[in-house]
């Protein structure tokens, strides 16, 4: 979770069975405009231009005087240890490093955080990696509270940091910041379970248009039995995937938008899933127009995500993200913030992508906006109990509601366990490109099967995207932490 960033956590709570969504997401600074990336794209990715209003510091203040038992400074106790006194290089961030040494070795503020400067060499997994300026940062946030970011005794400092990388963000900027409070958005399955996420710009909509198409096809443990089962099933999948992830082209910033808050009531919608249902052909696939785009945009990475159920039957599902690996490629040398590259999750007017497909008008950048995301942290309830059965969520930008409902489908419909369902190779599909990705290892023969029923496939690496979850059967808890990042769950 980086505090130079921004989050959406889904709450449940197991006494009330009230649900809530606070919106910390990252906005667009004051001096911002629609056309301010459309000389140069790449601004919107790397470097001062491309860091949006970080949000997580002040998301975590709201939720702790709202919801909070233990004292403030005692959240920031193990990561003011593990800053200060040093930590072992987890595999995630040793392959993030690895993936990164150019940018790295050649951002000064990135260089002397990540490579030993004794060795000149990356720091590897295991080796002891300390980040005192980070350290430094949050014992302050953990003694003075909110104010000591937003408008205190860190705030000179994190605008000359912003400054010195060419931010345009102004103290104006993070004393206006404010986190929202929101309804979810819930669809109810046939079976009775309620699925809980956030709004817009979240991908939660997204989320529940496909676990609502999903579910009108009476999937079971028999549709992936054989390979002649699987090639079927998975053709659905990624024919549902398609028409969910045209439609999300047209999402964005809901605050004030009918157009947008209408577009959800219909992903939302039972009825809406079985018009789009009766769309998809069993033995075949059409051009991406078929699919009904408004625009297309791409998402990138680098996100995580938590899943939380407590002894009280409540549940907490929360994404965080400054989105590329090491967001904005900026790091603060004053503070040791990773500064969020989130201006480049907002459309540019008239830049299209290589595709040839223009941008998201409901996307584009405005003054206090909070641009589209994939991030769709996740709760399951029985509806008729009121008692949580799943919480989920994932890291992996694009990738993260295709994951979400990958491993919901085969826990919910196809007979896995969280175990199972976490840990089998994943598919994805975002209509443009125009081909169905396969994560390594999946299974050949499925893939042949796809093919011929004219699927262009590519292949990703493992780890693309993260899945972390909590399964409820009857009197057990089970949870798992996905493999492909390294980490276990944690239990009381």
């Amino acid at each position: 979770m980086g505090i130079g960033g921004g989050f959406f956590m889904t709450i449940y709570n197991g006494t009330t069975g009230q649900s809530t969504i606070i919106d910390a997401r990252e906005t667009a600074p004051g001096n911002a405009n629609e056309s301010m990336f459309f000389y140069n794209r790449s601004n919107s990715a790397i470097g001062g231009l491309s860091i949006a209003v970080p949000g997580e510091i002040k998301g975590y203040w709201y939720a702790h005087q709202k919801y909070g038992r233990l004292p403030w400074a005692a959240l920031f106790e193990p990561s003011i240890k593990y800053a200060a006194d040093g930590f072992p290089v987890p595999i995630g961030l040793h392959k993030a490093l690895i993936d990164g040494e150019s940018f790295i070795r050649s951002e000064p503020s990135l260089n002397v955080a990540f490579v030993n400067q004794q060795t000149n060499k990356l720091y590897t997994e295991g080796e002891i990696i300390k980040m005192p300026q980070l350290a430094a940062t949050l014992k302050a946030i953990a003694e003075e509270g909110v104010n000591a970011f937003y408008n205190g005794s860190l705030t000179n400092s994190i605008l000359e940091d912003l400054k010195a990388v060419g931010s345009i963000i102004t103290r104006e900027d993070l004393l206006n910041y404010t986190v929202v409070e929101k309804k979810p958005v819930e669809a109810i399955l046939s079976d009775g379970i309620k699925v809980i996420s956030p709004p817009a710009p979240s991908g939660g909509p997204v989320l529940s248009f496909i676990l609502n198409i999903l579910d009108g096809f009476y999937f079971n443990s028999g549709d992936i039995s054989t390979p002649e089962a699987r090639i079927a099933t998975y053709h659905k999948i990624i024919e549902t995937f398609k028409f969910a992830y045209a439609k999300r082209t047209g999402l964005g910033d809901d605050t004030d938008k009918p157009d947008i808050q209408a577009l959800v009531r219909n992903l939302t919608s039972r009825d809406y899933a079985d018009s789009i249902r009766s769309l998809i052909n069993a033995s075949g696939t059409y051009d991406y127009m078929y699919y009904g785009p408004t625009y297309y945009n791409t998402v990138k990475t680098s996100t995580s995500h938590v899943s939380l159920l407590d002894q009280e039957g409540s549940a907490v599902s929360v994404t965080s993200t400054v989105n590329a690996r090491f967001g904005s490629r900026r790091r603060g040398m004053k503070t040791g913030i990773i500064f969020n590259d989130e201006m480049d999750d907002f459309s540019t007017p008239n830049i299209t992508n290589e595709w040839g497909i223009y941008p998201s008008p409901a996307n584009f950048i405005a003054p206090g906006r909070r641009p589209l995301s994939s991030m769709c942290p996740a709760i399951f309830v029985d509806s008729r109990s009121g008692k949580v059965s799943k919480v989920l969520g994932a890291a992996g930008g694009s990738m993260i509601t295709s994951a979400t409902a990958w491993v919901a489908a085969h826990i919910l419909w196809l007979g896995e366990s969280l175990e199972a369902a976490v840990s089998l190779p994943r598919l994805h599909h975002q209509l443009l490109p125009p081909a169905a990705q396969f994560e390594k290892g999946f299974e050949d023969v499925v893939i042949q099967g796809l093919i011929k029923l004219g699927h262009k496939v590519t292949e990703f690496p493992r780890g693309k995207s993260i899945i972390q979850g909590v399964n409820v059967r009857g009197n057990r808890i089970f949870a798992k932490s996905d493999d492909r990042k390294g980490g276990i769950p944690d239990g009381y």
